[in-house]
């Protein structure tokens, strides 16, 4: 156990981000913003691209780390870009970065590289050190939904109560960063028809089962989401704060906030999400100083180089069918398949690819079956009845020794 810090002695704290090339500028802009409210503070990024220290890129303030500082054997790290898509490796190696970071600091804060720093976070580290168990976790919503939100509280029941483009976590915390991570090596999937969202869906249940905290404060991971229930103001100073309570923004988050539409405050939606810049002018101020600066790093950058685990050496599209049949076929297995991105394997993996159409077609079924089971589910109960084998030998296709129904 490592040694308890006084109550009156500040404890050290670690920002951290995981990003891809593509998400650079933001994660330097994210970085900027820190420096300025936090002097001397540095953002550690984890680049989910780079395998070694070589592949690094360098910028002022952040301290950019490659996935070998995760401490993984490399057949692991690329066994996981292997099953996974881009987003859902990102959000896997969260806890592990974590706990890595929580071996040389106190406490950790994962910040999603496209956030911003708008004031200090003088009350994180002293309510994280109150918690209860050392786990600060922040809803999309602290109040019952009105009509002018842009998310119901249904869109929860698919995506997680929590948004995880914040947490902070201290070394109380071990047990569920050890748990987390236990089922994100092969379960953080964005899998809709499985009820999986990534990383956030687990904490769901890892929050009451590790007693995290719901913090309450309307100052963090201010987004799209919840500007209706925290309406920004700006002062004469230019400080920030949410007007309804007063209480000083913190960090907004900048869902898929796009330098090509500046007139958007997010471009994940299929309606506009203008009208939130034109109803309030703090809002717009807010937008035009984060975009000012992410368009210097943008054109600093120049355009990103794609995703390296997209493809395999060969240059062929690793598809989601194929993580997905990668990911089954692993399951228990004393040697692992080869791998797509190791050149020495390119034979090999090949002959696999061939042989893993059939699983493809196998999946695809799959996620058809469980599409019939719920959108017509009692066609799907009378199909089970007239014919009960056929509908076992589908489910036990389709149901997996882990419970999760995974087509």
């Amino acid at each position: 156990m490592p040694a308890k810090t006084p109550v009156d002695t500040p404890p050290t704290t670690t920002y951290c981000t995981i990003l891809s090339g593509n998400y650079l500028a933001k994660a330097l802009t994210l970085a900027g913003s820190l420096e300025r409210h936090h002097p001397g503070t540095e953002l550690v990024v984890l680049v989910i691209d780079a395998l070694t220290d070589e592949q690094l890129p360098e910028a002022p303030g952040v301290r950019a780390v490659s996935l070998a500082f995760l401490g993984l054997p490399e057949r692991e790290v690329l066994q996981m870009a292997t099953i996974y898509g881009l987003v859902e490796f990102a959000t896997a190696v969260k806890p592990r970065l974590l706990t890595r970071l929580l071996e040389e600091t106190e406490q950790a804060s994962y910040l999603d590289p496209d956030t911003y720093v708008t004031s200090p976070m003088v009350e994180l580290p002293r309510d994280l050190r109150a918690s209860e168990h050392g786990i600060l976790l922040t809803p999309h919503f602290l109040e019952p939904v009105t009509a002018d939100a842009q998310l119901s509280e249904g869109h929860l029941l698919n995506v997680g109560f929590y948004n995880l483009g914040f947490c902070a976590i201290d070394r109380r915390a071990q047990d569920f960063l050890d748990w987390w991570w236990g089922h994100l090596k092969t379960e953080c999937l964005w899998d809709p028809l499985s009820g999986l969202f990534v990383d956030q869906k687990w904490v769901d249940i890892g929050a009451p089962l590790f007693r995290g905290t719901t913090w309450r404060h309307y100052g963090y991971n201010v987004s799209v989401a919840n500007l209706h229930e925290r309406p920004i103001v700006r002062d004469d100073t230019g400080a920030y704060s949410i007007a309804s309570n007063g209480q000083a923004l913190r960090l907004f988050h900048f869902h898929a906030f796009d330098t090509a539409h500046p007139e958007e405050l997010s471009t994940r939606f299929d309606k506009s999400t203008a009208h939130l810049r034109m109803d309030s002018k703090a809002v717009d101020a807010l937008c035009q100083e984060y975009a000012d600066q992410l368009i210097v790093h943008e054109k600093a950058l120049g355009p990103a180089a794609g995703y390296p685990f997209a493809t395999d050496t060969r240059g062929r599209k690793v598809s989601q069918q194929l993580r997905r049949v990668y990911r089954l076929q692993s399951e228990g297995r004393a040697t692992p398949l080869p791998s797509p991105y190791l050149p020495a394997e390119a034979d090999a993996y090949d002959a696999w690819r061939r042989s893993a159409w059939k699983s493809v077609g196998r999946e695809l079924a799959g996620d058809a079956v469980k599409s019939v089971r719920l959108a017509l589910p009692e066609e799907y109960a009378s199909l089970k009845k007239r014919f009960p084998r056929l509908a076992e030998k589908v489910r036990g296709k389709t149901v997996r020794a882990s419970g999760i129904w995974s087509g």
